[in-house]
């Protein structure tokens, strides 16, 4: 993973905290790199302020599981909403449960 790249493709996003000035053209050296964490110099093309940043990479992960939205389903293939005795009454249930949760949803 080339770091500087990552991040010159991305400058154009940010302004310079100096003259606000977009980041776009702006100089990147790399400082140190290790591991998934780098210290990269910023020099912004406009003012030539210069600042340093720490950069940290997440490792990548499993995409998490899609939202389903329930809201915009017809009323029909929903059922009726939940009332609060029916609430009552599940929680009546689950106070006197002695199991874990794998024999609760048997």
């Amino acid at each position: 993973m080339d770091v500087l790249d990552i991040l010159r493709r991305q400058a154009g996003r940010f302004q310079c905290p100096n003259c606000g000035q977009s980041l776009a053209d702006c100089e990147l050296e790399m400082v140190t790199h290790h591991d998934d964490q780098s210290l990269v110099k910023v020099t912004c093309a406009h003012c030539k302020d210069t600042r340093l940043i720490a950069v940290a990479f997440a490792a990548e992960t499993e995409p998490e599981a899609p939202v389903i939205d329930l809201r915009d389903q017809p009323t029909e293939e929903l059922g009726a909403p939940v009332n609060a005795d029916e609430v009552l009454d599940a929680r009546l249930a689950l106070a006197g449960h002695q199991g874990d949760l794998a024999s609760l949803l048997r």
